[in-house]
């Protein structure tokens, strides 16, 4: 077993091309030759050609063929994961080529939960690319588990999140901005009249409400735990802003999110804050980055996002005081 596994690695190493793996994933993913053709830019029959030419190479069918398409054999799964790391390994050191023939003498890739691009990346990353131009950001989207596989692949250099139940080995927490809950409705929401809303009020309203993992949804399930029926909710679930929005503006809905997600739809007006009788508390968003070998860039861009989160709480903090 061994010595085939050996056979297969000198094989792929020897006469693999990326072609081969760029055909095999975009199939995969398509499941069809003729989109995958398009998508690469190829021929039909070269992306047939090189299918073959990968499953001569392994000895091993990669695909099965029905009338609908393809579809991955457990030979062909189990080759895609290796397959899409190098494709991604090479979009990565051609961005960072790219950037330093360019002007950028260092790359940061980061990795942010939506909460933190929301309340914290809009507004800092602007002023941050023109004080430093010499960095290139790489940022991407990215929810707790996805960002765990991106630290444990050493795919990412500085991550924005949540504090984690347990740091990685080799990386640090650095909290930068508090977070709490907000109710959130359209402008033209009846309880937007209202101080002090309480529960009663709350459990009486109609809810939009986020999928079943988010904190959000777990923290509305609790709030209403203890009553004798649950609110009335849409038949929309969602934690996508675009739609939040319409459904909010659209009916006569509330919606519990992280105040740091609704940031941006609160300040350009897309909704309001509905006033609370009792304040739902949240965990701060801060930032994990690696304890000893960041790159200059990395640093550049945490020192940057530390006196940004400071400075805009003490401003949020002041204007409270005045309000």
């Amino acid at each position: 077993m061994s010595a085939n596994a050996t056979a297969l690695r000198n094989r792929l190493i020897g006469r693999a091309r990326l072609r081969h793996l760029q055909v095999l994933v975009r199939v995969a993913e398509l499941g069809s030759v003729k989109r995958a053709a398009d998508a690469v830019g190829l021929t039909q029959p070269a992306v047939t050609h090189a299918l073959t030419d990968l499953e001569t190479l392994l000895d091993c069918k990669l695909f099965l063929r029905h009338a609908r398409g393809m579809r991955p054999t457990p030979m062909g799964l189990a080759l895609l994961p290796l397959a899409r790391r190098i494709l991604a390994g090479i979009d990565d050191s051609a961005e960072r080529v790219a950037a330093m023939t360019d002007r950028a003498t260092g790359v940061v890739r980061v990795c942010a939960i939506t909460a933190a691009i929301s309340g914290l990346l809009v507004r800092a990353l602007p002023p941050f690319s023109r004080r430093h131009p010499d960095v290139l950001v790489r940022l991407r989207e990215a929810d707790p588990l996805q960002q765990a596989a991106m630290i444990a692949d050493g795919d990412v250099d500085l991550s924005l999140c949540r504090a984690p139940d347990v740091t990685p080995e080799g990386w640090r927490f650095v909290p930068l901005m508090a977070d709490r809950f907000a109710v959130v409705a359209g402008p033209g929401h009846p309880l937007l009249r209202c101080t002090r809303v309480g529960l009663e009020a709350l459990r009486a309203a109609t809810w939009l409400l986020a999928p079943v993992p988010t904190a959000a949804r777990q923290t509305f399930d609790r709030l209403f735990a203890d009553g004798p029926t649950p609110p009335r909710t849409s038949t929309v679930v969602s934690n996508v802003s675009a739609m939040l929005w319409a459904m909010l503006t659209q009916e006569q809905l509330l919606c519990l999110l992280p105040v740091s997600f609704a940031r941006q739809l609160i300040d350009a007006g897309q909704v309001r804050e509905v006033s609370l009788a009792q304040p739902l508390p949240f965990e701060p968003i801060g930032m994990l980055l690696r304890a000893d070998d960041a790159t200059d860039a990395t640093h550049k861009l945490a020192r940057f996002l530390t006196t940004f989160a400071e400075r805009r709480q003490h401003a949020l903090v002041t204007t409270r005081k005045r309000a």
